[in-house]
């Protein structure tokens, strides 16, 4: 097993660093299957832990291109997202992704989306129970150890999709509109 910590920090601060920052203590192993080699993912992206594995699994998100009617089971995102076959969005798998288009992926679903969506929304893959404390750059074949974030102030427009669950899930978490 090859451990390393990888962290990739070239952006913006997304969390106010005081004493009301809450750190899950111990750390966790993220899941990065489905990501490619190289893949940064970022600071704020929601997580789900399993606190007795001490594991995470990072939700991922995709920005909508064209809107989202209740039934459509074929949606267009811009590319650049990280979502894999077998992968759900709103709850419906996805059963192809075709990226032929130069300007967006179709992803197809096995059921219609279920709700409607605008133009230039973030969807994402699940809920949450935490936050991804620092960038983590994918390098396949390592494990990667990371921190969760359970409290404190995260500025919300510097970080990814994040669920109306995640939030809930997340009751000593302030999400700041401050740009």
């Amino acid at each position: 097993m090859n451990i390393r910590r990888e962290s990739y920090n070239t952006e913006p601060p997304v969390f106010q660093h005081d004493k009301t920052l809450q750190l899950l203590p111990g750390g966790f192993v993220l899941n990065v299957s489905g990501f490619p080699n190289g893949a940064i993912l970022r600071m704020g992206t929601a997580i789900l832990v399993d606190e007795l594995a001490r594991t995470a699994i990072p939700v991922k998100s995709a920005t909508v291109t064209k809107a989202i009617v209740t039934a459509d089971t074929e949606i267009e995102i811009a590319k650049g997202h990280f979502l894999i076959v077998g992968d759900k969005l709103n709850g419906k798998v996805i059963s192809a992704i075709d990226t032929t288009e130069t300007t967006h992926d179709k992803i197809t679903l096995a059921a219609g989306y279920g709700k409607a969506e605008a133009i230039g929304n973030v969807i994402g893959s699940g809920d949450g129970n935490a936050l991804l404390y620092n960038s983590i750059k994918v390098i396949v074949g390592n494990t990667h150890p990371v921190d969760a974030v359970v409290g404190g102030l995260v500025y919300a427009r510097r970080i990814g999709f994040i669920s109306a669950a995640t939030k809930a899930n997340l009751p000593n978490v302030i999400f700041s509109q401050t740009k």
